[in-house]
């Protein structure tokens, strides 16, 4: 079974991230995954310090980390605040590394009636620097598509089932060649993956 983490970006609870992230949710089950979510807005994690020891075994922090770990992909749903992801959801990447690495995702920004692709473009930024991989294509949900909670535009209902059925298939397939590069060992011919090795009995 392929594992998908669905990340909402908000800080706040925000019925049009959650409509997105409801979204998300179904069609990545209905491509026969299995999903769990991570609502930031209910997390709290705390700023990140870095070598925080207490920070390194707060109940929050262990939690997403042990939920990223967990996933084959993820599906990162994020607010655009002045052109940029959520600072919520900057702090959930600034606690991961490790986890991110070798594996993939599909991005989806909730706008105020832009484009989204500033914040589209940071999150895979963010992704890409974890060493992890995203989908070259991506949703926008606008004020307009939602009616009631739920999102109702055709194509950008389209666009994320789209994306749904991708991260649940070229999720495992990714994480699978990742692995099997990285067992190789740390030569060039592992590729990204070789710099990886020993990561988790390091860490």
């Amino acid at each position: 079974m392929t594992n998908i983490l669905v990340v909402s970006g908000a800080s706040r609870p925000e019925s049009n991230v959650h409509a997105a992230v409801a979204a998300a949710t179904r069609f990545v089950q209905g491509a026969g995954a299995t999903v769990r979510q991570c609502d930031l807005a209910s997390v709290r994690l705390p700023i990140m310090e870095w070598g925080s020891d207490d920070q390194s075994t707060h109940p929050s922090v262990l939690g997403v980390r042990a939920d990223a770990r967990w996933a084959d992909g993820f599906v990162l749903v994020t607010p655009e605040y002045h052109g940029n992801m959520s600072g919520t959801l900057k702090n959930w990447f600034d606690y991961l590394y490790l986890e991110l690495a070798g594996k993939f995702a599909g991005v989806i920004s909730v706008t105020g009636g832009g484009g989204g692709d500033m914040s589209i473009i940071a999150v895979k930024n963010c992704f890409a620097w974890c060493h992890g991989f995203t989908l070259p294509f991506h949703a926008a949900v606008r004020p307009g598509d939602i009616t009631d909670g739920e999102i109702t535009a055709p194509k950008v209902v389209d666009r994320i089932a789209r994306i749904a059925h991708d991260v649940a298939r070229y999720a495992p397939v990714l994480r699978a060649a990742f692995d099997a590069a990285r067992a190789m060992g740390r030569g060039p011919e592992a590729g990204v993956a070789g710099m990886h090795v020993g990561d988790w009995e390091n860490a």
